[in-house]
């Protein structure tokens, strides 16, 4: 029998749409974890978990070799140590209202003194989100100690509360907070509060006694920084040193769809996912991205091949900091290395992929198109 060219285009194009959204996405991982003509994979390692209803997918990509395998996540670690602050006030040690220079006296002066414990954890503090001499102290191995003195002589970018700014400084500065509150060193309080009421037995502030061999590889990134060495990882950065699995950041997810054990009272752990920045131009919670964060200005028109064909639809100053489906259920985080994770709880679906390349936003590489399939579900 011959097949006219319409009923052949016809046939190509049902092949295409039939593709479940899950093929999709293995596929997509696949290809850039592999190696490509010029030789290197895009992506060295990459694992993905995700949840939907009583179904789960999980597998690991490229070098990762295991599902099971410890990635650094980046600044997904914000939103752990934002649970550990809430621990405490829900202990009645600290109140969201709390003037941080009650516990930090030296954090004042030049406005300092106005910024809350909230303030920190909604980015709303008028915080920069480094320290200009970053890279500096980084590359001569700084201590923690030695960045939060620096940060409490940074001149605040606006009044406390009235504009939004991402920093890594205000994470910091309750870093400094908690371990005065509750004289254990962050990494040891994050592990006995946080990890073991989760039964996140993989989880840790730092190394945690691994090796860096047992872990994924960064790859290199253009500041010239080795982010693999031994003090970068083991640093314990509040900002971004967790190390983590994806089965972990799934179980982290889900405890806050539906928060019925500690750590945390069920109240403070809602109070957590609304938005504590109305009035402002950016929708944040407690620690967490909301589904209408918008967390970086595009500079660059998105291409099919780094935002994934749906961003080509939205506009991309205003796009979804997650999945194109997702609904206003939705929160999550996103890490520079390449990590992120969301939960959708209308839809009953979770999504983490941990990943070794190194992105600007929640939508760079593989995360936006692959955040948009899964929405699918």
């Amino acid at each position: 029998m011959t097949i006219t060219r319409r009923q052949f285009a016809r046939g190509i194009l049902a092949s295409l749409l039939s593709k479940n959204p899950l093929q999709e996405v293995s596929e997509l991982l696949e290809k850039a974890t592999s190696p490509g003509w010029l030789g290197s994979p895009d992506i060295t390692a990459a694992v993905l978990d995700i949840t939907h209803g009583r179904e789960r997918y999980t597998k690991a990509y490229g070098a990762a070799d295991t599902p099971q395998r410890v990635f650094i996540i980046s600044s997904i670690s914000k939103v752990i140590v934002a649970t550990g602050a809430m621990v405490l006030k829900d202990r009645g040690k600290l109140a969201l209202q709390d003037r941080v220079v009650r516990f930090v006296p030296e954090f004042r002066g030049q406005g300092r003194d106005q910024v809350t414990i909230e303030n920190l954890l909604t980015h709303t503090a008028g915080l920069p989100d480094n320290l200009l001499q970053i890279r500096r102290l980084l590359a001569r191995q700084a201590g923690l100690d030695e960045m939060f003195a620096a940060t409490c002589k940074v001149p605040l970018l606006f009044k406390p509360g009235t504009a939004f700014s991402y920093s890594n400084l205000g994470v910091l500065v309750l870093k400094e907070i908690m371990e005065r509150i509750s004289s254990v060193p962050l990494k040891q309080f994050l592990k006995t509060e946080v990890f073991a009421p989760m039964a996140m037995n993989a989880t840790s502030l730092g190394l945690g006694g691994r090796s860096i061999d047992s872990t994924a590889q960064n790859q290199q990134t253009a500041d010239n920084l080795n982010h693999n060495t031994f003090y970068h990882r083991e640093l314990g950065a509040p900002w971004g040193g967790v190390h983590s699995t994806a089965s972990d950041l799934t179980r982290f997810l889900r405890y806050f769809v539906n928060p019925e054990n500690p750590p945390l009272k069920p109240e403070t752990a809602r109070e957590m996912l609304r938005n504590h920045c109305e009035g402002l131009d950016q929708p944040w919670g407690i620690g967490w991205m909301l589904s209408s964060s918008h967390d970086a200005s595009y500079k660059v028109p998105p291409t099919w091949h780094r935002y994934g064909w749906s961003a080509l639809l939205s506009n991309p100053e205003q796009g979804p900091a997650f999945g194109l489906h997702c609904s206003a259920s939705t929160f999550g985080h996103y890490g520079v290395s390449g990590t992120i994770a969301w939960a959708d709880a209308q839809r009953d679906t979770s999504m983490v992929l941990l990943t070794t390349k190194f992105v600007q936003h929640s939508r760079g590489g593989v995360l936006g198109p692959v955040s948009d399939l899964v929405s699918q579900f």
